[in-house]
């Protein structure tokens, strides 16, 4: 291909491309002047007129469309072919105003002498031929669906997939704890060390655990929710994430971090979601937690006693040379106490920012815990919320709800008046009742609690929750995949 430039028109940057002399293209660039309102049509000779306004050649006819409209101060696009060039060895080249590639109109260049006859019937057909059968949705529905699967595979290989996913950030225990489970037999594969622990133990390792085992990397993608819901239990509040549950049990263990961006020194809490709300801090690290599992929610025999023995002392062991450190439990929970502003439901506590001397970040509810379970048991008369055979008394449910409206009307002026752990205690309360009805007032509650908390990621975590919770013990994303 070769061009050149016409300099014999200073007020214009024409450049001819010859393409293995088949087909010519004269190209104008964007210039400074302003085009003559007049264009082709102007009959001046003035040089002073000529050297003010942008003119086209003489002898070439511009289309009028948009494109080449004198007012805008562009430039044109012409296209020229040989005689002897076959509609096969035509070859375009298409440029728009502003030099970018741009698909142009064949009809809206018109060029002098027999432009037409290479608009031949032959070049319609082939060009019908082209789009005809094409479904362009799934064509696009396609390449969004590789852009989401490029984007996966890229978060797959490093932990960022965990802060994406689950929206928090491990602390240094959990990896090295899955380091000690790596170590326990070095040639195992992730999903063998996992099953591993689950049948000698009736433990599993879950959600991060799998991440780190491959798990994720052959699974299906799914939604946003369905990674925040992957193992939540029905009592688990936002700031529970699960790494541990005794196998066809309610019983699991799970990081309890008051801001999603906690990562170092997290406390471990224990709940049996098939008896109650209630988190009992158990440990400081999952090294302990494990042990406690060992202790207290494993069932063992005079055969799994060696087993016990042997994985205690090597635990021990590797606690012991590791470089990570570990934190206890009572140093934790102390810590945490001073920073505890109310006492809920689920017996965790909530904290958030409070000024001791201004008091502001905190007020009490207007009722008492005790006072606030009395009403809430009144809805055992209306029946269940989940049962739909149970007798279901409306009236009740209506009574209960205006009981608790003023109370959630004062933990909203307490709110508005910056003391944001008021809402956010009625709203863990209300959430650890467990009644469906009371979803809508929760989320009321926890959202906005929980923005001016700057605490984002909570929010979502509640909201795919409040979704679709289930008293189902199976609740892993996995499941989802033998559907």
């Amino acid at each position: 291909m070769s061009a050149f430039v016409n300099k014999a028109q200073k007020r214009f940057k024409v450049v001819f491309y010859n393409i293995n002399n088949f087909t010519l293209q004269i190209r104008f660039t964007k210039m400074s002047k302003q085009n003559c309102k007049y264009w082709e049509k102007c009959y001046q000779k003035n040089a002073a007129h000529l050297e003010k306004f942008n003119h086209p050649p003489k002898g070439v006819k511009i289309a009028e469309d948009e494109d080449s409209n004198p007012s805008s101060n562009t430039v044109g696009e012409i296209e020229a072919f040989t005689r002897n060039s076959s509609p096969s060895n035509q070859k375009k080249m298409s440029i728009n105003k502003d030099c970018e590639t741009e698909n142009t109109d064949a009809e809206s260049t018109n060029l002098p002498g027999k432009r037409k006859e290479f608009d031949t019937t032959e070049l319609r057909a082939e060009a019908l031929g082209n789009i005809q059968g094409k479904n362009y949705m799934e064509i696009l529905a396609k390449r969004i669906k590789f852009s989401v699967q490029a984007e996966y595979d890229e978060l797959l290989r490093s932990n960022d997939f965990i802060r994406h996913k689950f929206l928090v950030e491990m602390p240094a225990d959990f990896y090295s704890f899955w380091k000690f489970a790596s170590n326990i037999n070095p040639k195992s594969t992730g999903d063998e060390i996992l099953e591993y622990f689950e049948k000698q133990f009736q433990l599993q390792l879950v959600g991060p655990f799998e991440f780190l085992s491959g798990r994720f990397h052959k699974a299906v993608i799914r939604e946003p929710g369905d990674y925040l819901r992957h193992w939540r239990f029905f009592y688990d509040p936002p700031e529970f994430q699960t790494i541990f549950v005794r196998r066809d049990t309610g019983v699991h263990y799970g990081y309890w971090r008051d801001s999603p961006q906690e990562h170092h020194n997290i406390l471990i809490a224990r709940n049996d979601a098939t008896k109650n709300c209630v988190f009992e801090f158990i440990a400081g690290n999952a090294f302990d937690a494990f042990l406690y599992f060992l202790e207290k929610d494993f069932t063992s025999t005079p055969f799994t006693a060696t087993l016990i023995a042997n994985t205690q002392k090597s635990l021990q062991k590797f606690i012991n040379t590791s470089e990570v450190k570990i934190e206890k439990l009572e140093t934790l929970r102390k810590r945490r106490s001073a920073n505890i502003v109310a006492k809920t439901l689920h017996e965790a506590g909530i904290v958030v920012p409070y000024d001791g001397k201004t008091q502001v970040g905190y007020r009490p509810l207007i009722v008492s815990n005790g006072e606030l379970k009395q009403i809430l048991d009144l809805f055992v008369k209306a029946g269940s919320s989940d049962d739909s055979s149970a007798v279901d008394n409306e009236d009740i449910k209506a009574a209960v709800i205006e009981k608790l409206q003023p109370i959630a009307t004062a933990a909203n002026i307490a709110m508005d008046e910056c003391d944001f752990g008021t809402a956010l205690e009625l709203g863990i309360d209300l959430f650890c009742s467990g009644r469906r009805e009371l979803h809508p007032l929760i989320q009321s509650l926890l959202v906005p609690a929980y923005t001016l908390l700057s605490r984002p990621q909570f929010i979502a975590i509640s909201k795919a929750h409040l979704e679709q919770r289930k008293k189902s013990l199976k609740l892993s994303i996995f499941e989802l995949d033998s559907k």
